[in-house]
């Protein structure tokens, strides 16, 4: 019997997959995948300094989740916090220059991983991934 194909399963178990094996890879260095993903869009975004209210769009989690990966990441002397002149409420966040560092170093493996994950597949193919991904993102409803 041909097991079913249910794309959330099957989303899921990509997600899954994927941060399991990026996780294995970035043992070695003192942060988590979701402490790289924070370093990863901070160097995106720079030289711009992001609100924790922008960040915490840009990766797809709320807030209050962010706030003790910011608080670690700090401690860690991976972020640099400054105060929002417009908003004494709110902080700006950038990347330090020892976040960096750390950051550049799971990019490398982030970089060989997903390289091994595609490398069956032909640019078309990759185009065709990513712009299918990004069409579901756009209809999934936010609120």
């Amino acid at each position: 019997r041909m097991a079913l194909r249910k794309f959330p399963v099957l989303i899921r178990a990509c997600w899954f997959g994927l941060n399991h094996h990026f996780s294995r890879r970035i043992s070695y260095l003192p942060i988590t995948t979701v402490q790289y993903t924070v370093l990863r869009t901070l160097f995106d975004f720079s030289p711009k300094k992001l609100s924790q209210r922008e960040l915490s769009t840009l990766i797809v989690s709320n807030k209050n989740n962010l706030s003790s990966i910011i608080k670690r990441l700090q401690q860690l002397k991976y972020i640099e916090l400054s105060e929002n002149r417009n908003d004494k409420r709110e902080n700006h966040i950038s990347l330090s220059k020892r976040g960096k560092k750390i950051f550049l170093l799971g990019r490398k493996e982030a970089i060989s991983l997903q390289k091994k994950l595609m490398s069956n597949f032909s640019k078309d193919d990759i185009n065709s991934i990513y712009e299918y991904l990004e069409c579901i993102n756009k209809k999934i409803p936010r609120n």
